[in-house]
């Protein structure tokens, strides 16, 4: 019986640390991620309501090995979805934003919506450490009011705890 109990008991530790591989971060990849780029969305490049690409954006952090957070889309809702009152720059956690390679976007809301920001196509790259596409624009986002953007790709993804 204790020989039972030892193998059965050695194939769920085996089992375990399969586990812990499979959804934990890469090692080239930063613990701290707060910010990746999602190249396609849910409905291809372009983003449908904030909910969907919510969801998107959690599929994808998940996937990376940070399932612990809640990851938002950086869009604002639309009267239409029912979204009105969804403000891309209200959505998002207050920072630092931290792309996989652990270089900081921006040390705070104020930061990525200022001219003194590190976003550009070397420090966007998506959650499992991709550039982004060779003729990628920083999308607008919203602007410091808050307003919208188009919704036609890349779509910006930040986490909160």
């Amino acid at each position: 019986m204790k020989e039972i109990f030892v193998k059965v008991l050695g194939g769920c530790a085996y089992a375990s640390i399969a586990m812990v591989f499979l959804v934990s971060p890469g090692h080239a990849q930063s613990l701290e991620m707060t910010f990746f780029l999602s190249i396609d969305g849910p409905g291809g490049t372009n983003f449908g309501a904030v909910l969907v690409s919510d969801g998107h954006c959690q599929d994808q952090g998940y996937a990376a090995g940070f399932g612990d957070r809640t990851w938002k889309a950086y869009i604002t809702g639309t009267a239409a979805d029912g979204e009105a009152g969804e403000i891309a720059r209200n959505r998002i956690g207050p920072g630092p934003f931290i792309n996989y390679f652990g270089i900081v976007v921006a040390e705070s809301i104020d930061q990525l919506h200022s001219d003194q920001n590190n976003l550009n196509p070397g420090t966007a790259v998506t959650a499992t450490g991709q550039p982004a596409p060779d003729n990628f624009v920083i999308p607008p986002g919203s602007e410091l009011d808050g307003g919208d953007f188009t919704r036609n790709g890349p779509l910006l993804c930040f986490a909160s705890f």
